[in-house]
């Protein structure tokens, strides 16, 4: 059973085999309900789910890789890397068209988190995590524009803190996603994350990628130059504050004290 699945399947990816694809499909959604017509007494291993719900999805048959999905989340399976590659496809089936659907970015990032959830704990599985960021990098394109960079901060920083755990390989690579992290902090308007973040990412490109130290270095300067400004407006909005109010003091007339020296005086000052 296994092994007829497998030729079906390599066809399919080889061949870009369309007819192969559902043939595999059909085979597996029959294995899973008991309905083979083939020996049963034949193992059948629980990652052809993920790998026909892979080939489906490069296909672009996404009920066939849904279907496939839910019948290996279904089932109690050993943890091996499918588990992980499960949420990654998962994921994609979420795929954001455009920046109008946060609900279907809110589960493509929810699934890609999973799958980081899963990798980060065994280092066997830490070509997930760059593979999760590859992925994530290409589907969220469309925020990468003033005003929707907000969006990214809480995965891209969980990515960034991924790759740095995992040790991953490709500097330069996560160089660019630490100044991409730097440009949403910015455009979100978090100066604090800025600054701290700023300094972690400036050492680690400086050692590692220095290339790309002078891109950094210009976000440093325009944000230190967001810092004055906001310096400047607090001064000069404390400034007035004070102005306002010695003028309104300014306004009160001059208060005499005045108390009785004995019965027979009117009054005199004090």
């Amino acid at each position: 059973m296994d092994l007829v699945i497998r030729q079906q399947l390599s066809a399919a990816q080889n061949l870009q085999d369309i007819q192969a694809l559902k043939n595999t499909y059909e085979l597996i959604k029959s294995a899973n309900q008991g309905k083979s017509a083939l020996d049963s007494s034949e193992s059948f291993s629980s990652d052809l789910y993920v790998l026909c719900a892979e080939q489906a999805l490069q296909l672009e048959y996404p009920e066939i890789s849904s279907d496939c999905l839910q019948m290996y989340f279904k089932g109690r399976h050993p943890v091996t890397q499918f588990m992980g590659r499960a949420y990654l496809c998962q994921g994609q089936l979420y795929t954001p068209l455009s920046t109008d659907n946060l609900e279907k970015f809110e589960k493509f990032v929810m699934y890609l988190m999973k799958a980081l959830d899963f990798a980060i704990h065994d280092p066997r599985y830490y070509f997930l995590i760059y593979n999760a960021s590859v992925l994530y990098w290409q589907v969220v394109r469309p925020y990468l524009k003033p005003g929707f960079r907000y969006l990214l901060i809480p995965s891209l920083s969980q990515i960034v803190t991924a790759l740095n755990q995992a040790e991953d390989q490709d500097k330069q690579w996560q160089a660019e996603l630490m100044i991409e992290l730097l440009e949403c902090f910015l455009d979100a308007s978090k100066m604090k994350e800025a600054v701290d973040f700023s300094s972690t990412a400036a050492a680690f490109i400086k050692n590692n990628v220095p290339d790309k130290y002078q891109h950094i270095f210009s976000l440093m300067v325009i944000l230190k130059y967001i810092y004055l400004y906001i310096f400047i407006s607090l001064a000069r909005n404390l400034l007035l504050k004070l102005i306002t109010i010695a003028l309104a003091l300014s306004m009160f007339p001059s208060i005499s004290l005045q108390c009785a020296t004995d019965g027979f005086s009117s009054s005199s000052k004090c």
